[in-house]
């Protein structure tokens, strides 16, 4: 005895056709009479009889066995709340790992907006520099990562954000006055030759990228002053101590427009970026699936971004 045929079964005892039984289901008159009768030879019972007209009429049994399935769907419907309340008491936690400055990005109110959103999901979060960000991925210590791209190897991403690689530099560095001659609003890895940079280092990618692409284009920078609070990359540009590296989700914040003795410039052939990305042996479960698409939603948003979404 399966849902089924106690459906059709019933149609049948409702509707007091089989005819019009199957044609509610839709099954065919031959298949819903089928099911009914080998519903009788499971119970040992009549279920219906034929009258003079052929019309079938309930049995005794019938309007027991109806009794005995509208108790039955009212319980399980009851059971099927009672699932739905306890799933929705069910806790979720979404292990994520931060490169630092990524979140920053997307406000101060990011994750908590997302939680507002979905009550029973928490998401405690660590920051750190990307190549410790892709370890914590890579030893399964995070669920998901808001990491520096490219996406790492032996995992999944999909990226958020692009925006070219700028550089604070005052507005009376003399380098200014060349690119006015020039007619330029855009630095070329050149311009950087024998200066002194204030950038995030060892363990973050635009640190990397910078040395990777002034080396094959024969450029010998000044001295790499490593540091990674976005603000004092911007206090040594603005007391003109060096080139200030500029993360392109944060320039245009207020904090940063408060002094106009600097300027952010883009370095043609420089990137930064963030994706999204998982383990390629990580399936994602429905908390993390909500947090990553919460976080492709956002990314189209934040400005400057190249990426069309």
């Amino acid at each position: 005895m399966n849902s089924d045929q106690l459906r059709y079964f019933e149609l049948a005892y409702t509707e007091k056709s089989f005819s019009a039984a199957a044609r509610r289901v839709p099954v065919s008159h031959q298949g819903l009479t089928k099911s009914i009768r080998a519903l009788e030879r499971e119970l040992g019972v009549p279920l219906f009889e034929a009258d003079e007209d052929m019309t079938p009429v309930p049995t005794p049994y019938a309007h027991e066995l109806y009794e005995y399935v509208q108790v039955l769907w009212s319980n399980t419907r009851l059971l099927n709340e009672a699932f739905d309340r306890l799933r929705g008491q069910e806790r979720f936690t979404v292990h994520l790992g931060c490169s630092l400055g990524v979140l920053g990005a997307f406000g101060p109110d990011f994750i908590d907006d997302f939680v507002a959103e979905h009550p029973n999901v928490s998401v405690p979060y660590w920051e750190s520099n990307d190549a410790l960000c892709e370890d914590g991925l890579r030893e399964g210590h995070y669920d998901l990562a808001l990491n520096v791209t490219p996406v790492v190897e032996g995992c999944i991403g999909e990226p958020l954000y692009e925006s070219p690689m700028s550089f604070w530099v005052r507005r009376d560095d003399v380098l200014m006055g060349r690119l006015l001659d020039e007619g330029r609003d855009f630095l070329r890895i050149e311009d950087l030759a024998g200066r002194d940079i204030a950038i995030p280092g060892s363990g973050f990618k635009c640190f990397e990228q910078l040395k990777r692409v002034a080396g094959e284009r024969g450029v010998e920078l000044g001295r790499l002053i490593e540091l990674s609070e976005i603000f004092q990359l911007y206090g040594y540009a603005v007391e003109g101590r060096a080139l200030g590296f500029a993360n392109g989700t944060l320039i245009d914040l207020p904090v940063f427009r408060r002094d106009d003795a600097v300027v952010p410039l883009p370095v043609e052939g420089l990137s930064f970026g963030f994706c999204i990305e998982r383990l390629a042996t990580h399936a994602l479960g429905e908390a993390e699936q909500a947090f990553w698409n919460w976080c492709v939603a956002a990314a189209r948003d934040l400005p400057g971004n190249r990426l069309g979404h």
